[in-house]
């Protein structure tokens, strides 16, 4: 290599350590000009289209430095990311394996292909790849920061607590693990965690998205001593802090669901009484926190379901197939969409190794798409979850969430969201009046015994003990309602609206 052109890739990496993808991006091409070959900038090009979720254009660029250098192991690494990231697990595994077998101790690899595993529920795996990272350099914060999630979803909080605070002695400003810390604190118990974070928002110079993890965690501190002044004080801070770097429009999400209605509206009924299934999934749906966490682990429980979690794949592809090739012009429904979907969303689920009949799919944002599921999965159960309006929108605006979208910090935003999905809901009862499970949250808890009972009937399943003692699961929780969902059933999540009613008289009022 050249002096010249080692000058220049220096120049690219500043700017691509820097996030300045675009510059990245128009440095690499010259580059690529004079030298096509260059499988070290063909990476980084496909690294840059990767940041800006063009997963079509990384992959051509990936794919071709791997031809040029098959043990470019970066690009290896890369390009099995770009395939989790589009739900091709079973390709991502192999091309994992693939950078492991050129280099068994290179920490990315190990890492990623940890996350990828606890993605399709192997968590065993996942733990053995992170150790083995950790054992490499145990001064990584996202090899702490991935254990810690992999052992809270399992229920470990203690050995997640260890791990996070191993991120705090590394670097304190890293406050998304006070947030996952607060989340398994009871502070009645234990409050020196609060004391350590009002002492970062005094001392330490955060950005914005550090200090919103922040606010969050301090108001979830204050509500567990039961201070609900200060509770809603930091509450307010972090969503309106957290809202104001969004461009969130609920209009557009108002607006795709009109045209989903519109299209089943006007298509007409598909026969697809032929379609052999066989695996059954529940798809559970609704708002956040209206009690689905919970609701999945009863059923997970039984010795005849297996439980996957949040998977957002459906969701993702019809969102693909609908949105993305413009199907909303036709407004139609073709025999042809739901098969694609069926298929694509069949070949991603057979990663998890399913040796179960059932298995649920707690993707809440389905609640779009139930249309859709009954097309593709005819023998499918689906059951929607919801609780009194106020306690579910508190319990939404009092919490950060890493994935849901930013309707949830606004009032205002999120009142409409959660009047588009009442609307859509509603009209799908009227379509599916059969074919959907209406649990009540308040109902669940005043006597869980005999709504367990009803659900296992609706879903077509025998009784099983288990589902009373569901707190013994050790299955998979991937929400923030990991602890309460691995509790005995308590109450005292009713009526929670009534602790700030008087504080912010204006909250809500619209419902």
């Amino acid at each position: 290599m050249s002096k010249i052109l080692e000058n220049e890739i220096k120049i690219i990496i500043n700017y691509f350590n820097a996030n300045d993808l675009n510059k990245t991006l128009e440095l690499s091409k010259k580059i690529l000009k004079k030298n096509p070959e260059n499988d070290f900038i063909l990476n980084i090009v496909g690294l840059c289209y990767q940041k800006f979720t063009d997963y079509e254009k990384a992959k051509n660029f990936f794919i071709q430095a791997i031809s040029i250098n098959k043990r470019n192991i970066s690009a290896l690494t890369n390009y099995s990311n770009n395939l989790k990231y589009t739900f091709h697990y079973s390709e991502a595994k192999k091309f994992y394996q693939k950078a492991l077998d050129i280099n068994t101790n290179h920490i990315p690899a190990l890492i990623n292909f940890a996350n990828l595993n606890y993605l399709i529920n192997k968590n065993s795996k996942a733990i053995e790849l992170l150790e083995k990272a950790n054992n490499l350099n145990n001064n990584l914060i996202p090899v702490h920061l991935n254990l810690a999630i992999v052992y809270q979803s399992l229920g470990n909080f203690k050995k997640a607590i260890y791990h996070l605070d191993k991120i705090n002695e590394i670097d304190p400003s890293f406050t998304r693990a006070d947030k996952i810390k607060s989340v398994l604190v009871n502070y009645n118990e234990n409050n020196n965690h609060l004391e350590e974070m009002m002492q970062k928002l005094q001392k330490l110079k955060l950005t914005d998205n550090q200090k919103v993890y922040l606010y969050f965690s301090i108001s979830k501190a204050f509500e567990d001593l039961k201070d609900f002044t200060n509770a809603f004080k930091f509450m307010k801070q972090g969503n309106d802090l957290k809202f104001k770097k969004s461009n969130y429009n609920v209009e557009l999400e108002i607006e795709k669901s009109k045209k989903i209605i519109e299209i089943f509206n006007k298509s007409d009924p598909l026969d697809n009484d032929k379609i052999i299934q066989d695996k059954i999934p529940i798809f559970i749906i609704g708002m956040p926190r209206s009690g689905t966490s919970l609701l999945e682990n009863i059923l997970s429980s039984h010795g005849n379901v297996e439980g996957l979690g949040e998977l957002n794949v459906l969701n993702n592809i019809a969102n693909k197939e609908f949105l993305d090739n413009q199907i909303f012009n036709n407004l139609d429904l073709k025999k042809k969409n739901i098969e694609n979907i069926a298929e694509k969303y069949s070949k991603i689920i057979k990663a998890f190794e399913i040796d179960k009949v059932y298995y649920t799919d707690k993707t809440l944002l389905n609640f779009n798409w139930v249309g859709v599921i009954k097309n593709c999965f005819p023998k499918s159960k689906i059951i929607h979850c919801f609780r009194n309006p106020k306690d579910n929108l508190l319990s939404i605006y009092k919490n950060y969430f890493d994935h849901e979208g930013d309707w949830c910090y606004d009032e205002k935003v999120l009142i409409k969201y959660y009047k588009n999905y009442l609307n859509i809901i509603n009209y799908w009862k009227k379509q599916f009046p059969d074919h959907i499970y209406n649990l009540k949250y308040e109902d669940l808890v005043e006597d869980p015994l005999n709504n367990t009972k009803n659900l296992l009937n609706f879903c077509g399943l025998g009784w099983d003990d288990n589902c009373l003692n569901f707190y013994n699961n050790h299955n998979t929780i991937k929400t923030l309602s990991v602890k309460q969902a691995r509790s005995k059933i308590y109450k005292s999540s009713v009526n929670t609206f009534e602790n700030y009613k008087t504080i912010s008289k204006d909250l809500f009022k619209e419902l």
